[in-house]
């Protein structure tokens, strides 16, 4: 049976650094690597966050720091979107458009909260909460009185498990998608015979031998 508790007893929800805090951000050039909310998708932190870094971490910002299993949340603009540190991002800083949410381990599985909290109906909870205006926007304490289902830790990890499947099953088709879509033009000129303005592409050799037949298009004939 899943108990309802706040999102700020179940985590330490830590706002967003003040802006005037990243005046010696660079392009990539830096030793910190800075997560904005353009470098978060699908729940995870992009590699184009390097292309934003601080040469130096000065002492105000060293408590924003992040590790493994936080969760970074957009707080202003795209309110809601967020994603799990990795390893590989341990001691990046967060921008001053996003928060940080650190779960309690004993309490609430860090794969279970950000599935919990990207549900659609969740989000529609937060946006609610949220300052509309120029840009929306939301506050730590806001973040803390979301309400969050948590059942027992086993059958947290249980459910954590079988999106993984779900996920890896997406991640299966979305790649058999794109091989299709970049197949589609290819076969079309490889059957007008090139005829098509534009480099002549190669038939991917994942692609089923019925269609890379009719993309060589029949044989020669032979002269007796």
């Amino acid at each position: 049976m899943a108990r309802i508790q706040r999102l700020g007893d179940l985590s330490e929800v830590t706002p967003s650094p003040s802006s005037d805090q990243f005046e010696g951000l660079s392009d990539g050039l830096g030793d910190t690597p800075v997560i904005s909310p353009g470098d978060i998708a699908d729940g995870k932190i992009a590699e184009r966050s390097l292309l934003r870094s601080l040469d130096r971490v000065p002492d105000a910002l060293a408590r924003f720091r992040v590790e493994p299993d936080d969760l970074v949340m957009v707080r202003q603009g795209a309110v809601g979107r967020m994603a799990l540190v990795e390893e590989r991002s341990r001691d990046w800083i967060y921008h001053f458009a996003c928060m940080r949410i650190r779960p309690r381990r004993e309490l609430v599985d860090p794969g279970y909260l950000i599935a919990y909290l990207s549900h659609p109906k969740v989000l529609d909870q937060l946006l609610v909460r949220a300052n509309v205006g120029t840009v929306t926007t939301v506050t730590a304490r806001m973040v803390e009185e979301l309400p969050v289902a948590v059942p027992p830790l086993t059958e947290q990890r249980l459910l954590v498990g079988a999106l993984a499947e779900v996920d890896a099953q997406m991640d299966n088709h979305r790649r058999s998608l794109a091989r299709l879509e970049a197949l589609r033009p290819a076969l079309i000129t490889h059957l007008l015979g090139g005829e098509v303005p534009g480099e002549r592409l190669p038939i991917p050799t994942t692609a089923p031998e019925s269609l890379r037949r009719a993309a060589r298009g029949p044989r020669p004939r032979r002269l007796s």
